[in-house]
């Protein structure tokens, strides 16, 4: 009997921690798993190569400042995934993403950086700076700190969202 209710009262607890945990929002009222699924369905439509589903899905993640989505979106005009090849708003998106900083992510901006003429990306800075505003880590209220992956000493900037 002391088993049975020690079971219910954890059951009610994950429920009730769970069913919080859904419920979170963003200051801009976006629901948590909102924010999630929209990403995860963008990259699951991207790897099964759906790229008119992933490209509406990561645009909308990116849109609401989720870094991995803005990296993949980036991705997607830089490839012509989807879309036709776009280095414009590749390197824009690209910009954005780079608030979060990864060993994966520098290598990548770094050789496309390289690729891009420098007046280029000079020309393109303004635009830069009204996608930061808009879609960055403060416009978009992400908590972006440094820290190492568990089992690693490298440290790296990572940007989350925050829920209220």
């Amino acid at each position: 009997m002391k088993k049975l209710i020690t079971l219910a009262v954890t059951i009610s607890c994950l429920t009730f921690s769970g069913s919080t945990l859904a419920q979170s929002k963003t200051k801009n009222h976006i629901w948590k798993a909102e924010y999630l699924s929209t990403l995860e369905l963008g990259l699951h439509a991207l790897k099964a190569q759906k790229y008119e589903k992933a490209l509406k899905k990561l645009t909308a993640s990116a849109k609401m400042g989720n870094k991995e989505g803005q990296y993949y979106l980036a991705q997607m005009y830089f490839q012509g995934w989807g879309t036709p090849v776009n280095y414009e708003e590749g390197w824009l998106w690209l910009s954005v993403a780079m608030e979060q900083k990864t060993a994966e992510w520098n290598r990548s901006y770094r050789q496309i950086k390289k690729a891009l003429p420098e007046g280029y990306i000079t020309a393109l800075q303004p635009y830069v700076d009204e996608y930061i505003s808009l879609y960055g880590a403060k416009a978009q209220d992400l908590r972006c700190e440094k820290r190492a992956a568990i089992g690693s000493n490298i440290k790296e900037i990572i940007c989350e969202k925050r829920y209220y």
